[in-house]
């Protein structure tokens, strides 16, 4: 218990390193030591996250396929064929497909950063490891913003089909 807990601590501390536009040059010479003796246990964390990451990245990847081709590609057809087409609805499609693609590729660019960053050897280069910690957390930021605006078009779909029929 105690070991895992030092481990938490020790990734939280890497995590809450300072970012800035040159993260190598704003980390002190201590910081990049406890970097360097700390490396193990950070890239032992770090591969579970990846793991972690990964089951979430295909759950969504089902999820999100269900949404876009069992629910909302369905809907606009049944519409379509009953002449009761609604732009809205198919516009919400639209921009769903749209940024579920861009979430699959953010996501890509992230496995990769985050691939690259387990692959630095952090006990020789902390500061390239630092630098490329920085880059990873930014692309993290861009898949969840992403699945953060997927979200928003679901409610929205949603409240546009309660309109819609409740206006049938």
């Amino acid at each position: 218990m105690k070991k895992l807990f030092a481990s938490i601590l020790i990734v939280a501390f890497v995590a809450s390193l300072t970012f800035a536009p040159s993260a190598s040059a704003q980390i002190s010479e201590e910081q990049a030591g406890v970097i360097s003796m700390t490396c193990g246990s950070v890239q032992l964390q770090l591969k579970k996250l990846q793991k972690a990451d990964s089951r979430v990245r295909v759950y969504l990847g089902s999820k999100f396929e269900f949404a876009l081709t069992g629910l909302m590609t369905n809907l606009n057809l049944r519409l379509v064929k009953n002449n009761l087409a609604s732009p809205p609805l198919a516009s919400s499609q639209t921009t769903f497909s749209s940024e579920r693609d861009y979430f699959k590729s953010t996501f890509t660019d992230y496995s990769k950063s985050l691939d690259t960053l387990i692959a630095t050897n952090c006990r020789s280069n902390p500061y390239g490891f630092y630098d490329q910690l920085e880059a990873t957390r930014a692309k993290r930021e861009n898949v969840r913003q992403s699945f953060l605006r997927l979200k928003d078009v679901l409610n929205d779909h949603r409240t546009t089909v309660v309109n819609f029929r409740d206006d049938l």
